[in-house]
């Protein structure tokens, strides 16, 4: 199921991406996705999201903690925190935003000069360890990770909190605010 991103326009990848999910998605929610299955699920969303991006995609999965904030009930919208110690990350599911370096530069395409003033010219940053075909994404290692972690292993290296309204309505704020 190769399929390729330069012969896609851009409002069709959210889709492509969603169809990748379905083609599995019952042999996930019923706990019998073989390692052949699983296998090709990574292989398809390499071939569509590039191989580095989802490999650092499943090493989250191994070594970060997801905490889901809600408000009341699971049913409203709510908030995922993943977490290594205090690096932390939020985003919100089925959104595809993320405040971290690689979105705003590979995804967005904003230049560094605009994010990054207090790095000097010159100076290596935190992403030149990406390789150059990962320099242009649909998305970044931290929507990709929470999208596997609700598919693959719900509830695993999971913690749930509840919030009052306001407190969970900050925290989106703050996922948009720069």
């Amino acid at each position: 199921m190769a399929l390729e991103v330069e012969n896609c326009t851009n409002p069709f990848l959210p889709q492509l991406l969603d169809q990748i999910f379905e083609i599995y998605r019952n042999q996930a929610e019923s706990g019998s996705l073989t390692k052949e299955e699983s296998g090709k699920l990574f292989y398809d969303l390499s071939a569509f999201l590039g191989e580095e991006l989802v490999f650092r995609s499943l090493q989250l999965l191994d070594d970060y903690i997801f905490t889901y904030y809600y408000f009341k009930n699971k049913n409203n919208l709510y908030v995922v925190e993943l977490s290594k110690g205090s690096e932390y990350f939020r985003v919100l599911p089925r959104i595809n935003y993320c405040k971290c370096d690689f979105f705003q530069c590979h995804v967005l395409q904003l230049p560094k000069g605009i994010l990054y003033q207090d790095i000097p010219s010159g100076q290596v940053g935190i992403l030149e360890d990406w390789s150059e075909e990962s320099r242009v994404s649909f998305t970044c290692q931290h929507v990709l990770a929470l999208r596997l972690h609700q598919f693959l292993c719900p509830g695993t290296k999971t913690s749930e909190q509840y919030l009052k309204k306001e407190e969970l309505k900050n925290l989106q704020k703050e996922i948009f605010r720069d």
